[in-house]
């Protein structure tokens, strides 16, 4: 087994997590590269919390085009900050308790504006230190709410939720990877409502019996009304290498693919690209053992579209999932692990497999962490692509904030890509209302639905809603606004 494979460890051990924060510093060079990296913010700096702060899970785009996002204190504490396009940020929410939380995988936006998350660990709950995990919702006017605790076991502490994907019925889904010690050990999968109702919709059985087992980045809304996801290990191929899952809202599993030698440990879920398929990567695998990239069709037939090398790509054991950029190719990163920093990389996949290497700055080839790095090092979130076009992302250190080890930085990544809108979900039923990102939205004259007219409300500069017309089918949405004409990067499946 890789290293690598100890990535599923960050959701059962603060210790591990202190581990990354804490990393140590080189210096590193910068590649020439047609494409633009910009540190924008330098966290620690500012008030004492956020000093102690560094930036880690995935960021959520607010109905203000601005974007929200959490942070870890290597002491046990947990914050929510706002950020701007241009770099200002604010701390929001800070846990101020004496006892350890852990909140790990960032935040999601909801159907009322609000955003969501969950804590791996949250003290709070018990005398027992971590306690267990809970789900969240923020209110930047009135501030943080657990919503529901999961059970703490026998003083071992928590399940080990993951981030949570909005459905079209406006409830949350997601995982728990499990615990050895806890009923359901092998994980599950639930949904919770935004008031903390929570129903476990399936239980994995674990290795040996067909079924799944730890279930590992975030679930996908697919294009069909359905969720799709990983399990770092388990399925049926005799391996134990991991799969990849549909499951429908209702909680009923299929099994797409069942990783073995080619790949396997798949811990970043996968993304669905423009043309309906899925994409992701395995940690381990492939023709150097530095993990794969996959297409994946929903019937499951899978191509490998590249096979990492280290020595060439400075990519070792993917573990974060990739963004869809509006151009119909897969963005991703590549970070360093617990025990020091190593590949990190910024690339992009074509669907038909051209892979490049986009950029690989943040360390040098002897791959330690600098302290105090203009670039940043450790890359902390996803990367999101934002409707202005820019990319945009976090790293768990570098910056020059001043403290002596760097606390990481907001940086964008622009490669070319044109401004153009986000849709909330990926389908929608004639007669309902879905939300629309963008820019400039301000005194927007029509709205269509693959050449569908619409009625519409502009809410703010970056945000409007927009009713899907009788008549409408499977297709782009475009907004025309004063200044010009925007399309989303998928097409909306319309549900009549």
């Amino acid at each position: 087994m890789k290293g690598i494979h100890f990535q599923v460890d960050t959701f059962r051990t603060a210790a591990v997590v202190l581990a990354m924060l804490a990393l140590l510093s080189a210096a590193t060079t910068r590649l020439a590269t047609a494409q633009t990296y910009t540190p924008l913010y330098d966290f620690g700096v500012g008030s004492l919390y956020e000093t102690n702060s560094f930036p880690i899970g995935q960021m959520a785009l607010g109905r203000d085009g601005n974007l929200y996002g959490t942070v870890q204190n290597p002491n046990g504490h947990s914050g929510i900050y706002q950020i701007t396009p241009e770099g200002s940020a604010t701390v929001l929410w800070a846990d101020t308790s004496s006892s350890e939380t852990q909140c790990l995988t960032g935040l999601t936006l909801g159907s009322d504006g609000l955003f969501y998350g969950t804590c791996q660990e949250w003290g709070g709950n018990n005398d027992e230190t971590g306690g267990s995990g809970i789900v969240f919702k923020f209110d930047p006017d009135s501030g943080f709410t657990v919503l529901y605790s999961f059970p703490e076991c026998n003083g071992t502490g928590s399940l080990y939720p993951s981030a949570l994907t909005l459905g079209t019925d406006g409830k949350f889904y997601g995982t728990t990877t499990g615990n050895s010690f806890c009923p359901n050990p092998n994980g599950t999968v639930f949904t919770v409502t935004p008031t903390g109702t929570l129903t476990t919709l399936h239980v994995f059985k674990g290795n040996g019996t067909g079924d799944g087992t730890s279930p590992m980045g975030r679930l996908t809304l697919g294009a069909d009304g359905n969720f799709y996801g990983t399990t770092q290990e388990g399925g049926n191929s005799g391996y134990n290498s991991g799969t990849v899952f549909k499951i429908t809202p209702t909680g009923k599993i299929k099994y797409i693919y069942n990783f073995a030698d080619a790949g396997y440990y798949p811990e970043a879920g996968v993304t669905q690209g423009a043309d309906g398929k899925f994409y992701g990567t395995t940690a381990s695998g492939g023709t150097y053992g530095d993990g794969t990239l996959f297409q994946l069709t929903a019937s499951g037939k899978i191509d490998y579209l590249h096979n990492f090398n280290y020595a060439v790509d400075d990519v070792d054991g993917p573990i974060n999932p990739l963004t869809l950029g509006n151009d119909g190719n897969l963005y991703g990163l590549a970070n360093c692990y617990p025990w020091g920093c190593g590949a990190e990389s910024l690339y992009e996949i074509t669907t038909k497999g051209v892979y490049t290497d986009l950029y690989n700055g943040f360390t040098n080839p002897g791959g330690a962490c600098p302290d105090q790095s203009v670039t940043g090092c450790a890359l902390s979130s996803p990367m999101t692509l934002h409707p202005n076009g820019t990319f945009y992302g976090t790293t768990l250190q570098g910056g020059d904030n001043g403290q002596p080890v760097g606390h990481g930085v907001f940086y964008s990544f622009r490669t070319g890509l044109k401004p153009y809108i986000t849709l909330q979900f990926p389908r929608g039923t004639i007669g309902s209302m879905l939300g629309i990102f963008g820019q400039g939205l301000t005194g927007t004259k029509t709205v269509s639905f693959n050449g569908v007219g619409a009625t519409f409300t502009v809410v703010s500069d970056t945000y409007l809603t927009a009713t899907i017309p009788t008549g409408a089918t499977t297709g782009y949405v475009t907004v025309s606004t004063p200044s010009s004409t925007l399309k989303s990067a998928v097409k909306l499946t319309v549900v009549k």
